[in-house]
């Protein structure tokens, strides 16, 4: 059996590759399969065919690229901003986009195949002219255990009030079997959610001596 390692370029192990392949593009390319055909054209042109020409090579799933398999992509997940779609002027904003690992079927070259999209990278446009890419889809409040307005790997904070559109691009890495084993896909696909609005209000705070329940009267009550 062949080391399915052995098809990742630069000598990469998966988890190598797809770390690596996030944020360096050419590091994606296309694979050389060992005893492949050579391509056509290569020939010497002074070389004359002494034999019938041989039967058309059987076509090779390994060559295939990123617009090849781009059919199999999954659906663009959604962002969602926390808390609620709702933040506050000057503090953090949350943002988590769905975005998981996905494996669909079909056919490459009329050869069944098996294709695997795992997402490696995130650019989150925060809608005020601010990117960030990251390597994560981002974790909500709940799930970190820590109380909201808390800084994250994918939280914003915004200078002013208003509504601002949100979307992110996602960057997946594809691999396919074609029964031999896994094997990447040259390039990675760019899939861009749908935009989500969140709502950013002021909020003006002053230190009072009661709270409301205790002098309904009381400054801001």
């Amino acid at each position: 059996m062949r080391d399915p390692d052995a098809f990742y370029p630069g000598n990469r192990t998966r988890d190598e590759w797809l770390a690596e392949c996030a944020f360096d593009p050419s590091c994606a390319g296309a694979v050389i399969v060992p005893d492949g055909a050579p391509l056509p054209g290569t020939e010497a042109a002074d070389q004359q065919p002494t034999e019938p020409a041989p039967p058309p090579a059987v076509p090779d799933p390994t060559t295939a690229t990123i617009d090849d398999v781009a059919e199999f992509a999954p659906d663009p997940p959604r962002v969602v901003g926390e808390p609620d779609g709702v933040g506050v002027v000057g503090m953090p904003t949350n943002f988590v986009v769905d975005a998981i690992e996905h494996t669909a079927t079909g056919d490459i070259f009329d050869i069944p195949v098996t294709v695997r999209f795992t997402p490696v990278s995130y650019v989150f446009d925060y809608g005020d002219g601010t990117r960030q890419e990251t390597t994560t889809p981002g974790t909500s409040w709940e799930d970190l255990d820590a109380p909201q307005f808390t800084v994250t790997d994918t939280s914003h904070s915004y200078g002013e009030p208003g509504e601002y559109e949100v979307g992110v691009t996602i960057r997946y890495a594809a691999e396919a079997d074609a029964g031999g084993g896994w094997f990447p896909i040259a390039g990675l696909l760019e899939l861009a959610t749908p935009t989500t609005v969140v709502r950013i209000v002021d909020v003006d705070t002053a230190l009072v001596e009661r709270t409301c329940t205790e002098d309904p009267r009381g400054p801001g009550c």
